[in-house]
């Protein structure tokens, strides 16, 4: 069995961890960063669109209406926003904020208002894209350090798997004692190891965290 890392703040579902056991991995989940919501109260009462780039978020949305337009940014964000009673009227084939915002501008009317309820980390240089549009930050993200028995151990690791560039800014203290592979679950995490690391990167065709651990057990099998 070969050790790897995943570091994402969920647990991995039984047939996701199941999965990667089969192809010979030794899954040790390790998380680097927490998310805390922040309450704040929402900058604007009547709007037309809702923009959610993460389903961290969804648990912060409980007083929006749930008859707005919602712009999600990928698969899980939607069904996380749809539980909870929205009804997802965008999502762009390509998981990543700056097609959501991209494909948002081609829809919204001029007269339409837009809130953009996000974590404190969240790149807001495509809110430019818009005229009417609203911050609200939602949650917030606080890094770890690791322990030293997990610094020891990560020399052993073979593959860790990033979902977000704040997972990788955690480990880059740590970049001198990881010789394996990273795995990336899209391209804006996939920059955010490129720029502190120069060992190999994975990223799976579609940015999802199933299409990740295909990506990996595929590359172990």
């Amino acid at each position: 069995m070969r050790d790897v890392w995943y570091t994402g703040t969920k647990r991995l579902t039984a047939s996701q961890r199941a999965r990667l056991t089969a192809s010979g991995l030794s899954v040790h989940h390790v998380p680097l960063i927490e998310t805390r919501l922040t309450y704040n109260q929402m900058p604007i009462s009547r709007f037309d669109w809702l923009v959610v780039t993460s389903q961290t978020a969804v648990p912060a949305l409980r007083d929006v209406p749930r008859d707005v337009k919602v712009a999600a940014v990928g698969e899980k964000t939607k069904q996380a926003l749809e539980t909870v009673g929205f009804t997802v009227a965008l999502m762009p084939e390509t998981f990543t904020g700056e097609a959501l915002f991209h494909d948002l501008a081609t829809v919204v009317k001029a007269d339409e208002v837009v809130l953009f309820a996000r974590g404190d980390l969240a790149n807001t240089a495509h809110m430019t894209q818009l005229e009417n549009i609203y911050d609200w930050v939602v949650y917030e993200t606080i890094g770890r350090e690791l322990t030293e028995t997990e610094v020891e151990a990560l020399e052993g690791i073979e593959a860790l798997l990033v979902l977000s560039p704040s997972a990788v800014r955690a480990l880059t203290p740590y970049l001198d004692h990881f010789h394996g592979t990273w795995y990336a679950i899209g391209e804006v995490t996939e920059r955010a190891v490129r720029e502190v690391s120069t060992l190999p990167v994975r990223v799976p065709e579609c940015y999802t965290m199933d299409a990740l651990i295909q990506c990996i057990g595929e590359d172990f099998s």
